[in-house]
């Protein structure tokens, strides 16, 4: 048996890239504007497919006098929501919850192929990214210094 090597790097071909997947979500920001409770809240938990929502009791009375009355929360800050706007179509809830994404929160996702772990990708990664910086701010300067318009 005859075995060939060739070492590459992913920029030269994909083959030689050792990410599979890489990807980021910014987070959703769900609030309620005005309390929904009662058939609304068990509506709007049923409406959800991604389980966002729950049922909170309460106290009180119930609408047939047993049991208290039932209100919507959100569950887990919402971090399963991928904001599909479900909640939202439904015009009892429209007006009741403001749906959003927050411009400052993420979530970022590596999967890796091969012998190096995701956590070492991003760090190789940033790594390369400030290099690059680095260099074209160098650049600039040079440029900026020589009386020339970049």
């Amino acid at each position: 048996m005859e075995v060939v090597c060739e070492k590459g790097i992913g920029k030269t071909h994909a083959k030689w890239s050792p990410v599979c997947t890489a990807y980021y979500r910014n987070l959703p920001d769900i609030r309620i504007l005005e309390p929904i409770v009662g058939a609304d809240a068990e509506a709007l938990k049923d409406k959800c497919p991604m389980g966002v929502f729950d049922i909170e009791d309460i106290g009180g009375k119930g609408s047939r006098g047993k049991g208290g009355e039932k209100k919507a929360v959100i569950k887990n800050n919402g971090e399963a929501c991928t904001t599909c706007r479900e909640c939202i179509r439904d015009d009892r809830f429209a007006s009741r919850i403001d749906l959003g994404k927050k411009k400052e929160d993420f979530e970022f996702h590596v999967e890796s192929v091969g012998i190096y772990k995701p956590e070492e990708l991003v760090i190789e990664a940033l790594a390369k990214l400030k290099e690059k910086a680095v260099f074209w701010y160098d650049q600039v300067s040079k440029e900026g210094h020589n009386g020339q318009n970049v």
